[in-house]
């Protein structure tokens, strides 16, 4: 109940005269509606209904080497006079588009998928504890890989130009896709009776979130050496998987790594034609990443972890675990090379870091 006091304090109602209500419309003077740049598009949905890419006819497709737009105006609008101009660093069509990037966010909205109803979480059931552990030590690692790319991600789309916005809208879903994956790894490491792990050592994370050279260079790091190598990691688990909730897991995450990669490999595709000079910043890159994989896989953790899975616990992770575990580098090895070749990158199997190579690799048994 109000005291007095308060009640000192209530204004009185306000009361307004016909005079005060009386309002000057001023007349409309519509001159905006004759500022059209290009008017009478139509633009009709394809078989693929009315795609992003769908859109880029007329002006509104023509797609500049440099936008020189310094404000948030999209791409065949009439842009304000008088604006001040916004810190956008990536302004050259070279440094950040692909071919690809309409496609792919396409494919992203259509193909999104909901840890929490799309994996029947039913499927789990107990495991032996070291092979929990593993999982779980795995997951830890993926949860850690997956935020990182969340952060570097969304640290470079507000510097990007407005008037590349497919690649800014297709780089907004691989944001929700790395958030995606770190829900869904953090569930299956907390839900089975285990819990997360030792967090990895992250000289590769380090590296993704300490670089500035460009987003060129940026690409190159977290797609020929992150991605691949999460890629195929994620393969392998699949091979491995001790439930119908891993392998969902496994396959729609593959899915979502497969557009960044395509994105990544499309980008560096078109940097490279477009300004070859990149080629000594890329070379770089690549040449510090893998000193940073290195450092990484030199911790046991991970390795370990991954031979007690493939192994089907710790005794067979001395042996065929870690076999499988040195099979699955061999084979990030080569994707790499493969990659490399198709970006026709001046890189050979020699440059590789010692734990990727057969002939200098220390085997199990060996002495």
């Amino acid at each position: 109940m109000a005291s007095k006091r308060d009640a000192k304090r209530v204004r009185p109602a306000l009361t307004l005269s016909k005079e005060d209500l009386e309002v000057e419309v001023p007349e409309p003077r519509l001159n905006w509606m004759n500022q059209w740049r290009e008017w009478g598009v139509r633009v009709k949905p394809g078989p693929k209904g009315l795609t992003l890419g769908s859109l880029n006819v007329g002006i509104y497709g023509e797609i500049p080497t440099q936008w020189l737009d310094r404000s948030r105006n999209p791409r065949g609008a009439i842009g304000a006079t008088g604006t001040p101009p916004v810190a956008i660093q990536l302004r050259d069509k070279v440094d950040l588009w692909a071919p690809c990037a309409a496609d792919l966010y396409e494919e992203a909205i259509q193909r999104r998928w909901a840890p929490a109803t799309d994996v029947d979480w039913s499927q789990l059931h107990p495991l032996p504890d070291d092979i929990e552990r593993a999982i779980c030590q795995v997951c830890t690692e993926l949860c850690q890989y997956a935020i990182i790319d969340v952060e570097l991600i969304t640290s470079w789309q507000h510097q990007m130009a407005y008037g590349y916005h497919e690649v800014k809208q297709f780089l907004a879903t691989t944001s929700l896709d790395a958030t995606r994956r770190h829900e869904a790894f953090r569930k299956r490491a907390l839900s089975n009776g285990g819990g997360l792990g030792y967090e990895g050592p992250c000289q590769v994370s380090r590296l993704l979130l300490e670089s500035r050279g460009g987003w060129t260079e940026t690409v190159t790091g977290l797609v020929l050496i992150r991605g691949l190598f999460t890629q195929v990691m994620i393969r392998y688990l699949n091979r491995f998987a001790y439930s119908g909730v891993e392998r969902k897991i496994y396959e729609c995450v593959t899915q979502d790594l497969a557009r960044l990669l395509t994105y990544g490999l499309e980008h560096l595709k078109f940097a490279l034609a477009h300004a070859p000079d990149k080629l000594g910043s890329i070379a770089s890159t690549l040449f510090i990443g893998f000193r940073s994989l290195s450092r990484d896989l030199r911790d046991p953790v991970l390795r370990e972890a991954l031979a007690i899975i493939f192994g089907g616990g710790i005794a067979g992770a001395r042996t065929e675990g870690m076999y499988v575990v040195y099979e699955m580098l061999d084979e990030f090895a080569a994707e790499f090379m493969q990659a490399s070749k198709y970006l026709r990158l001046p890189v050979t199997e020699e440059q590789l870091p010692t734990i990727l190579r057969k002939d200098t690799r220390k085997m199990p048994g060996d002495e």
